[in-house]
């Protein structure tokens, strides 16, 4: 008799773990739990870079000045772009305000670079002597420096 109740409840738990099985999610009394699609990591390209052979000394100066400025490694500092210019005064288009700057035309360089993703500009004239300069006083060039 006791072995017949043991069988009987052993099928009867049997039973019950079958159909638990067998029910679909939203039939059985606890939600279930749904992990959220993760979508691919966005990966940015690096923007082209733009520096003749012949500028690259200028591109080097502006990334030494550009990390000086900003104190990180020079080797975080992506140079995108390098133009030769003619700057209005000796501020380089980056006058500072209550400064005063001799009125000549300054040959010089214009320089555009990424760090950390940010966008940043480096003025410099032909010696190397440079600038960062912010957007909000930057001036622009009054022309493109004449190859010599």
């Amino acid at each position: 008799m006791l072995r017949k109740i043991f069988v009987l409840t052993l099928s009867l738990i049997s039973m019950l773990i079958l159909a638990a099985c067998a029910m679909s999610p939203s039939q059985t009394s606890e939600k279930a739990v749904q992990l959220p699609t993760l979508a691919p990591p966005t990966v940015t390209p690096m923007p082209e870079i733009k520096i003749p052979a012949d500028l690259q000394p200028q591109a080097d100066k502006a990334a030494q000045i550009l990390a000086q400025s900003l104190k990180v490694p020079a080797d975080k500092v992506d140079i995108l772009e390098v133009e030769a210019v003619q700057w209005s005064d000796t501020s380089l288009g980056c006058p500072e305000p209550g400064m005063m700057y001799a009125q000549v035309i300054t040959p010089g360089y214009r320089a555009r670079a990424l760090v950390d993703g940010q966008e940043y500009w480096v003025h410099m004239d032909e010696q190397g002597n440079g600038v960062q300069c912010s957007s909000d006083i930057a001036r622009e060039p009054v022309g493109n420096k004449q190859e010599k």
